[in-house]
């Protein structure tokens, strides 16, 4: 198959949590991504065209063949290696990019399972497949490219694009595993009912009566594994999705207190004045201003999350 990024040299994203590079054919082989990783939980998605990438582990080897593609969480102690005279793209992503990509829609719950998993999917047989996620591709280099206002929402839909496509190739039935322990499966869908109703502002005994266990069981899984409990998780993504719609958006302080389920600005202010230190109005000023360093006024991204 024709490569159709040959025209879009390797770019970093400037203000999004995404990095997409080229590899192409070669004399020599190439380790790919070693030099690219955002705070909190990344993700990493390999794209081989043709010829071969190697995900190489301190016990072990993976070979992907191209063409196919591998989506997975990024690791230190994982290599990535394009075979010489190997064709394709490497993406990573923060968790931040993911999660809006993955958005609230009904599908999101499964969308966020089957992306916190490892898998490689052969491609060969699935051209209409291939052919969006190549497609995919094209649209985030232009984006990553010209870097003009919206950037990041349009590469966010191309990669929730993505994910629906690998969704409907039945990559879930794929990565099935009965072994995975039943806490993490209840954290994980803890974090997805927080996204669907963070706006509704449920509180913890409702959230528990959802995954059916009691709230000192959800409490003592989310202390046992995370260290933080189940309030504190809620309050720490509430936080978060308000300072990327103060840092992105243009709503008002209004507009956003609403939008987040609070029954007034200043309650919205209180709240997000007592999380993060200053209020959000303040917290908005500061993160417009070019040399600005917001990092003492940030809490931790939702990507301690499991």
């Amino acid at each position: 198959m024709k490569n159709i990024f040959s025209g879009f040299a390797p770019v970093a994203a400037r203000q999004t949590t995404v990095h997409a590079e080229l590899f192409r054919s070669g004399l020599d082989d190439r380790f790919l991504g070693g030099l690219v990783d955002f705070p909190g939980r990344t993700s990493q998605c390999i794209l081989v065209l043709s010829g071969r990438a190697y995900r190489l582990k301190p016990e072990s080897e993976e070979t992907i063949v191209g063409p196919a593609i591998n989506w997975g969480p990024k690791s230190p102690d994982t290599r990535i290696k394009a075979k010489a005279g190997s064709n394709g793209v490497i993406m990573t992503l923060g968790d931040a990019t993911l999660s809006n990509a993955i958005g609230h829609k009904p599908e999101a719950a499964t969308l966020r399972l089957m992306s916190a998993r490892e898998f490689t999917l052969n491609l060969a047989a699935k051209p209409a497949i291939l052919g969006t996620i190549t497609a995919c591709f094209d649209a985030i280099f232009k984006e990553l490219d010209a870097g003009q206002t919206g950037m990041e929402t349009v590469i966010e839909a191309q990669i929730r694009i993505m994910l629906v496509s690998l969704w409907r190739a039945g990559v879930n039935e794929m990565i099935e595993d009965k072994s995975y322990k039943a806490a993490n499966l209840t954290l994980e869908r803890f974090r997805h009912l927080v996204e669907a109703h963070l706006r509704e502002r449920w509180p913890v005994h409702r959230f528990a009566a959802e995954l059916d266990v009691s709230p000192d069981r959800l409490h003592d899984i989310c202390s046992r594994t995370l260290g933080k409990p189940p309030q504190r998780l809620i309050r720490d993504r509430l936080t978060f999705e308000a300072q990327a719609l103060l840092q992105r958006s243009h709503q008002t302080l209004d507009q956003i207190a609403d939008h987040l389920g609070f029954r007034s600005t200043p309650q919205f202010s209180a709240f997000f004045k007592a999380e993060v230190g200053v209020p959000p109005g303040a917290f908005r000023k500061a993160s417009t201003q070019p040399g600005d360093n917001m990092t003492s006024v940030q809490v931790g991204s939702y990507a301690d999350w499991p």
